[in-house]
């Protein structure tokens, strides 16, 4: 059976990987409207994100891509509202903020760490809070957040993915009388995943 997902609006909050490229295609061949933003504001982030962009309006579908940092709560909320006002709604909202690099904990400095939670921990969480507010408005809908499981061999990496599961499975059970789904996919399989979880 084919999930038809004609009509709905998903936020995909991303780096523009190759992998986030396969979430945005597949989301966009079974009907539904992207708006792509980015994790930080690097240069190959907009780049990459605008291309993936640009395959979506290939496809047939509305779409629109922001640079943002979505670290920070103003421009995750900016950003949340901003996709609302150009594309009428949003029913969900996927965060893909791997891959991680893979460092040893130890041989971390604090700036690099303080860069590791920031974009692999705190940007997630400030984009799930901004767009649960305008999903909630809008009726309902699913929060995902999608974890690189190639991290366990890694302590720093396993700690991010740890945190991120934990996020999204107590959000999932907070938020279940708001009409909110919070959960989290393996990024091997997310395509697939996704797009069954919206159907």
């Amino acid at each position: 059976m084919i999930t038809d997902l004609t009509g709905k609006v998903v936020a995909l909050i991303c780096r523009g990987g190759e992998d986030d490229r396969a979430i945005a295609v597949a989301l966009a061949e079974a009907g539904a409207d992207l708006a792509l933003g980015t994790i930080s504001k690097a240069k190959d982030e907009e780049f990459s994100t605008a291309s993936i962009a640009n395959e979506v309006w290939a496809i047939g579908r509305e779409q629109m891509n922001s640079v943002i940092d979505a670290a920070d709560p103003a421009e995750a909320a900016a950003f949340a509202a901003e996709v609302v006002d150009r594309l009428r709604r949003c029913d969900a909202v996927i965060v893909a903020a791997g891959p991680i690099p893979r460092v040893a904990v130890d041989e971390l400095s604090r700036d690099e760490w303080d860069v590791f939670v920031r974009e692999g921990v705190t940007a997630p969480l400030m984009s799930v809070l901004a767009f649960a507010r305008v999903i909630e408005r809008g009726g309902g809908g699913a929060l995902i957040v999608v974890i690189d499981g190639a991290l366990y061999g890694d302590v720093g990496g396993a700690m991010v993915a740890e945190s991120l599961r934990a996020m999204a499975a107590n959000m999932g059970i907070g938020w279940r009388d708001r009409n909110l789904r919070a959960l989290s996919v393996s990024r091997e399989g997310a395509p697939e995943q996704i797009v069954s979880a919206l159907g």
